[in-house]
């Protein structure tokens, strides 16, 4: 039999695998690494003090909405990613579309803000550590995409590891303002989506090696 023959036969047995089955997949990986990141708040910085009067407030939700909402587009766009000849279609849109809204949220609320006090809204006391805790809690989530991803069959290698770094920057993030006192829309639209988005980076550097076939 000739080469050609023989990769027609195996190609005519080979049956597509089924987009819930990826979904599934990666969903259960999420699921993992959510329980993972928030074991990882409870054990390691502790939940914030006074997490139920801050939930009754709109800032904690507006907070976690964004941070959610970048979460849930790295999970679509790791979907696609995986899949060979899909594009990313409007989930790509999503996160500059989350940012723009918290940025012009974060404008108005500067606006109202009496000048003296501007500064400590925007840096808060703990914009020198958010990112790098953001980034550190995005590994677990970051990993299970990557884990995703291998059962997969990307071919933009870049590009999946930079969706699997918003997902797990996204879920990072989440977990992380379990912990974190800051609310200000200015505070979280700077540090939370720095170390977001450094998670994207480094998914970019580092997808062409993890996902190599």
């Amino acid at each position: 039999m000739k080469t050609n023959e023989l990769i027609a036969a195996l190609a005519a047995d080979a049956q597509p695998v089924a987009p819930s089955a990826l979904r599934r997949r990666l969903a259960l990986a999420s699921l993992i690494a959510v329980t993972a990141g928030v074991a990882l708040v409870l054990v390691w910085l502790h939940m914030r003090p006074d997490i139920h009067f801050a939930m009754r407030t709109a800032a904690f939700w507006i907070k976690a909405g964004y941070t959610a909402s970048l979460a849930a587009c790295g999970f679509a766009l790791t979907l696609r990613m995986g899949r060979p000849g899909v594009k990313p279609g409007g989930a790509l849109a999503a996160a500059p579309i989350a940012f723009a809204a918290l940025a012009v949220l974060a404008a108005g609320e500067l606006l109202l803000t009496p000048k003296g006090l501007r500064l400590h809204d925007w840096l808060g006391t703990s914009w020198q550590v958010c990112p790098f805790l953001i980034l550190a809690l995005s590994a677990p989530a970051f990993a299970a995409a990557i884990w995703a991803l291998r059962g997969m069959a990307p071919t933009r290698l870049g590009r999946a590891g930079a969706a699997a770094g918003l997902l797990g920057g996204g879920v990072g993030a989440t977990v992380y303002g379990l912990h974190c006192q800051e609310m200000t829309a200015a505070f979280v639209v700077t540090w939370y989506s720095l170390g977001v988005f450094a998670a994207v980076a480094i998914g970019a550097l580092l997808g062409p090696r993890l996902l190599r076939w």
